[in-house]
């Protein structure tokens, strides 16, 4: 059996999410590749931050062997492997720990942890680092035979903070964690030592993410490196690992050429995309190969994998894209409204101040191509058409007295005052009486806030935020509004009114 065919069928040639290893032999290098590794051996700060199933991870993997091999001690510290459900004291030690358990250096950064007690968590890990770390490091580089000074490259260390997106579910802040980071980068101007260590920060995150209180100066140190789509050239490892299956199949090897670039018609290179096609390829049945052409072939998967009703409920990729979307904490309408722009064709630029273009691209749905942002790829054209828009998009309405409609982009105030979105006068209403507010996609709750003579909902009081559905009546004072919900109806449960239905964390 050729070796390549081992490799293909008896090992897995292709993976499909998850990170690679190292020395796999179906990893693509992209211009990431080598930016990163210049960048880190020249003592920038780096980030990739992107959406999932780029090959983030894979990124930092294969260049943190490639630093190994070439003196550089490495730390890779995975931020969802030290767990949510911990205070700051446990969270910063969990990071010392990791830092400790991979420089070999266990006994000396507990002594100092717990010897150093009156500090707090992050500053007893950066003085650690400061102290500790740099200090042995620069020791055993003096026994093996390099100078004792900074080496040659001027980095000693280089620490990956991988998923950085996760701290958002921590119960603290963390916008120290990365001020401190910031602050390795602006001592190197008084302090030479701290030219011997970088960071690289890896996540679905963008910059201003990273240090959210307006009190702090933001995260603007650093070079971004940009993850972007396989080409056609890039891809040559992966056509070489379907040769073999098309050897298998009778076919001449020429047909892998064809195949692939099939391939990337539906995937345009997204990396999750494209190694699950040429995997399907690979573990097609052999009659499928010969039964038909190059193109019906892939046309084939793909709709078994992506375009048909069951694989859009189940394909991970897919799920994550609609989750991320539906599931944002911007104006969903507005969101999808952006989106639908893009789909049709219109001339939308790719603005990084624009919230709403930055969801997109952490979304991963839109690419941008001479500044003007499209859909990634066919596969995400054909499932995130206007008709799953239409069926996603908040389409709710209030009904005024007199017919007036007004559309429920997000939270809508009503009351007395001339600053609400519905203003209401009269003597029974309050200067601020209630509030609809938009909740996990297109779910809407009403809430009274703490008005004079109260919110009634269908004729019932509302003492709790409650659900609203479709034909739902609001009355406040000597006021009535309808509110209607065309892509939403109205639920209702045996024995259950709506006003029955109530969310405890909502957040006014």
């Amino acid at each position: 059996m050729p070796e390549t065919n081992r490799s293909v069928t008896e090992t897995g040639y292709f993976v499909t999410g998850g990170t690679l290893r190292h020395d796999a032999s179906c990893y693509v290098e992209r211009p990431a590749d080598r930016q990163l590794m210049s960048g880190l051996l020249s003592g920038e700060f780096c980030y990739v931050l992107t959406s999932r199933q780029m090959g983030k991870s894979s990124l930092m993997v294969r260049t943190a062997g490639r630093l190994r091999n070439l003196g550089t001690d490495v730390v890779v510290l995975d931020l969802t492997a030290i767990g949510l459900n911990l205070s700051a004291e446990q969270w910063y030690d969990g990071l010392v720990v990791r830092m400790a358990n991979q420089l070999r250096l266990e006994d000396e950064l507990e002594e100092f942890w717990t010897g150093n007690a009156r500090l707090g968590p992050l500053q007893r890990m950066m003085a650690a680092l400061q102290q500790v770390v740099l200090p042995k490091l620069a020791v055993r580089a003096g026994q093996s035979g390099t100078p004792s000074g900074s080496p040659s490259n001027g980095v000693r260390l280089v620490v990956f903070v991988d998923e950085i997106d996760t701290v958002r579910s921590l119960p603290f802040s963390t916008d120290e964690f990365f001020a401190a980071i910031r602050e390795c980068y602006n001592r190197r101007a008084i302090d030479r030592e701290f030219n011997q260590v970088t960071f690289c920060l890896l996540g679905m995150a963008v910059p201003a993410d990273l240090i959210r209180d307006p009190r702090m100066t933001p995260f603007n140190i650093g070079q971004r490196i940009e993850l972007t789509d396989f080409s056609e050239l890039e891809t040559a490892p992966l056509e070489s690992g379907l040769d073999s299956r098309l050897a298998q199949s009778g076919r001449d090897r020429s047909h892998s050429g064809r195949m692939m670039k099939r391939v990337l018609h539906w995937s345009a290179g997204h990396p999750y995309l494209t190694q699950r096609l040429c995997k399907a390829v690979v573990d097609a049945e052999l009659s499928l190969h010969s039964a038909l052409s190059s193109e019906q072939f892939i046309d084939r998967l793909c709709e078994d994998l992506f375009l048909s009703s069951r694989a859009r409920e189940r394909d991970d990729n897919l799920l994550f894209v609609r989750e991320r979307l539906v599931r944002t904490e911007k104006d969903l309408a507005a969101l999808l409204g952006l989106y639908e722009l893009i789909w049709k064709g219109d001339s939308v630029k790719d603005e990084e101040e624009n919230p709403l273009v930055e969801e997109l691209r952490l979304a991963g749905i839109v690419r941008a191509s001479a500044g003007l942002l499209t859909v990634r790829n066919r596969v995400y054209f054909q499932v995130f058409d206007p008709v799953w828009v239409k069926a996603n998009k908040p389409e709710a309405e209030v009904e005024k007295p007199g017919g007036e409609r007004v559309v429920m982009l997000g939270s809508c105030s009503m009351g007395r005052a001339p600053g609400n979105d519905i203003v209401l006068t009269g003597d029974k209403v309050s200067r601020r009486h209630a509030q609809i507010q938009r909740q996990h996609g297109n779910e809407f709750w009403l809430v009274d806030l703490g008005s004079s003579n109260g919110t009634f909902l269908n004729g019932r009081r509302v003492t709790q935020p409650v659900l609203l559905g479709d034909t739902d009546q609001i009355e406040i004072g000597q006021f009535r509004l309808v509110f209607r919900q065309s892509s939403r109806p109205k639920r209702k449960l045996a024995g259950e009114s709506s006003s029955e239905k109530t969310i405890v964390d909502l957040r006014l």
